[in-house]
């Protein structure tokens, strides 16, 4: 008989302070094999988002100790039962009464059968049996408190699976306890401090180099490789809990001689590993320590930082990490003000949209002359995050993402390329442009729309890619790429009548030499520059490489050698990327999927240039100023209104645009558009309807 589960008393928001969850009693058994036994049992848990949680339980619950369990569910398939029983106690014995039988999946069933006692009941939560996940109410609002469960738990349970035939964990949970135990030392050790620090570094590369060159493939890489390891849902679980224990099969260690093996491994040279099992070192190494805990961090951010974790469900791309941002986040009073509410009822766009509007309205919260801009940020991810997920998370036609609109970030992708760096206010290519902010809203048709004022500055005539794998090669490899990149830029000049009977040298914006305006746009004007590259150590030394320039007469491929660290920063700036002319003899680099025909546009109050793509018109360059773009609106604040008022079933809008992305224009950075129109300004500003 299918168990059937009770409605739970109270529900996160409840006046009285707390809110109340199924724990799961495992029964004890002397036998592995023996049948699984449980009872689902309602007890509370504080509820510190309304404050200061009512001192005592009510309506008879009372809270009980427990830990929650974190795992990988696996395939949806539900073939090992859980038994629900009753039990009941008189003097002479405890009667066992059967109720009902939840299905299970094999791998929570090896779980619940390696960690159940012999000889006293384990209380878990576990999400799968502890929710009732047919009743959506009562998933939105479990999910949504899932960050205070887990925080509330006495410890969390991490269980991996079955240990393999090479028995990959219990030799790996060996040599990171010994490592640790190293690596930590003793209490002399620690007195002498420094005296024998090479001493122990020594031992420790030895440790390391004996421990991944025994066998093949390596125990570590097999570890690594495990599910849960990859899994979106367990960062929340380790960053909240108290404490951490990781179970393989009957090998178990603590997370934090754990932590130390995989941040040894991650910093060590002669790991090896690719770069999929970095990425989780990488992860798992920082992800509760001390920097971890108390670090503060933006909400996007966060979701880049662990785009690579997957789940089943599209919507959890970010209820996954709704707990992790609201701890990380120093932002408004409130979890639903930092990440909005669960609901699986809304459709995967409903989901990612109303994110990005609340992302949008961070703005209010940050302290004036933040250099950091949310409603930059969102615009660009949208755009950046292009890439399809690994195949294994994409669902069946079951879960449609539906309508997403261009400037909403879709969070089933990763990076293409990265964002630019959001310019400081003395570099902001909005200067002299009236202040305006970015609105959302639901207009015509149902259609989300972003309503912004801009500046239509130029049309795009001419793209080039380039061949950013060919400059990570040999120098001469990179030496031809980047010379045949140029020939090909020299025949779109030809091509668009870029120079229009100016000097061929000039670039006519700035003044400048055309190459090193090339030169410096290629690495988007140094904004994507490491903190460790050559460049970033002195502003003098990109003079040094632009005066060398100039004295090899511009020829670029030909001083390569000289500048590595000119390469590598190309390299950064133009993956996923490609360099763009205009008609009005502008240069710059947007994303590859950028086309002639898309306007260049300067939003109001965002410090960096976009480019649109206008839907069902045609933009028409002009030489010597903005573009004429036909049904789009000219900015009055009647026609403002009259936009924003716009119903469903109003008539439609006329002219749309389709956002494609950031974009750095050399001479175009620094308010140099509102100036270049000077008094005519206010004639050419417009109202931008993206979709």
């Amino acid at each position: 008989m299918k168990y059937k589960y009770t409605s739970l008393s109270t529900l996160p928001g409840s006046s009285r302070g707390v809110f109340s969850i199924r724990l799961l009693y495992i029964l004890p058994a002397a036998s592995p094999s023996a049948k699984l036994e449980c009872e689902l049992i309602e007890t509370y848990i504080p509820d510190y988002s309304q404050g200061q949680p009512h001192p005592n339980p009510f309506l008879g619950l009372s809270h009980v100790a427990y830990q929650a369990l974190s795992y990988t569910w696996g395939d949806p398939e539900f073939p090992c039962s859980l038994h629900v029983v009753s039990r009941s106690d008189d003097d002479t014995a405890v009667h066992v009464m059967p109720i009902g039988i939840i299905g299970i999946t094999e791998n929570l069933y090896s779980a619940l059968q390696n960690l159940r006692e012999p000889d006293q009941i384990l209380v878990l939560w576990v999400d799968a049996v502890c929710i009732d996940q047919a009743n959506i109410l009562e998933r939105n609002s479990q999910v949504g408190n899932i960050p205070q469960i887990y925080a509330g738990a006495a410890s969390v349970l991490v269980w991996l699976g079955i240990d393999d035939l090479q028995h990959s964990c219990r030799l790996c949970f060996s040599f990171f306890t010994d490592l640790a135990a190293v690596i930590t030392g003793d209490a002399d050790d620690r007195r002498q401090g420094n005296l024998i620090s090479w001493r122990k570094r020594f031992k420790i590369n030895r440790m390391v180099s004996a421990f991944l060159g025994t066998t093949n493939p390596r125990p570590v890489a097999l570890l690594l490789s495990r599910p849960w390891f990859r899994r979106r849902w367990i960062i929340q679980e380790v960053v909240l809990a108290k404490d951490v224990s990781v179970h393989c099969g009957d090998a178990s260690i603590s997370w934090s001689v754990l932590e130390t093996g995989l941040t040894e491994l991650y910093e060590n040279d002669m790991g090896g590993f690719s770069d999929e099992h970095r990425t989780v070192l990488r992860t798992m190494s920082h992800i509760r320590n001390a920097n971890s805990g108390a670090k503060s961090q933006l909400p996007l951010d966060t979701l880049v930082e662990f785009e690579s974790f997957v789940c089943a469900d599209p919507k959890d791309r970010l209820y996954a990490l709704y707990g992790v941002i609201q701890k990380w986040f120093p932002g408004s009073a409130g979890k639903e003000a930092q990440t909005g509410i669960v609901d699986y009822a809304l459709s995967t766009g409903e989901v990612f949209t109303k994110f990005a509007v609340l992302m949008m309205r961070l703005m209010d919260t940050l302290p004036p002359g933040t250099i950091y801009h949310p409603i930059t940020h969102v615009l660009q991810l949208a755009t950046a995050i292009q890439q399809p997920t690994p195949c294994e998370e994409q669902p069946e036609a079951t879960h449609m993402l539906g309508s997403i609109p261009s400037w909403v970030p879709d969070w089933t992708g990763i990076l293409a390329y990265t964002p630019l760096n959001h310019s400081p206010p003395n570099r902001d290519a909005s200067i002299g442009i009236p202040k305006r902010r970015i609105e959302a809203g639901i207009f015509s048709h149902n259609a989300h729309l972003l309503v912004s004022i801009g500046l239509v500055c130029d049309v795009v005539a001419a793209t080039i890619s380039l061949d950013t794998e060919a400059l990570s090669g040999p120098i001469y490899t990179a030496k031809s790429a980047l010379n045949d990149f140029l020939c090909t830029v020299a025949k779109k000049f030809d091509d668009v009548n870029f120079f229009c009977g100016t000097s061929m040298d000039t670039y006519r914006p700035t003044g400048e030499h055309i190459i090193s305006a090339l030169a410096i746009a290629l690495v988007a004007n140094w904004e994507h520059t490491p903190a460790n590259s050559y460049f970033a150590q002195h502003h003098r030394f990109r003079d040094d490489f632009l005066e060398q320039l100039d004295s090899s007469q511009y020829q670029l491929p030909e001083i390569l050698h000289k500048w590595p660290a000119y390469l590598e920063l190309v390299t950064i700036a133009m993956r996923g990327r490609c360099l763009f002319l205009t008609h009005s003899g502008y240069v710059g680099i947007c994303p590859a999927n950028v086309q002639a025909g898309d306007v260049v546009c300067v939003f109001s109050d965002v410090r960096i240039p976009f480019i649109l793509r206008p839907q069902g018109v045609v933009a028409i360059p002009a030489r010597d100023g903005p573009p004429y773009i036909p049904d789009y609106y000219p900015l009055n604040d009647e026609q403002l209104e009259e936009i924003l008022s716009i119903k469903e079933k109003d008539s439609p809008l006329r002219c749309t645009f389709q956002l494609m992305g950031d974009a750095c224009v050399q001479g175009l950075m620094n308010g140099e558009a509102a100036k270049r129109l000077g008094g005519q300004l206010n004639d050419f500003m417009r109202i931008l309807l993206i979709e």
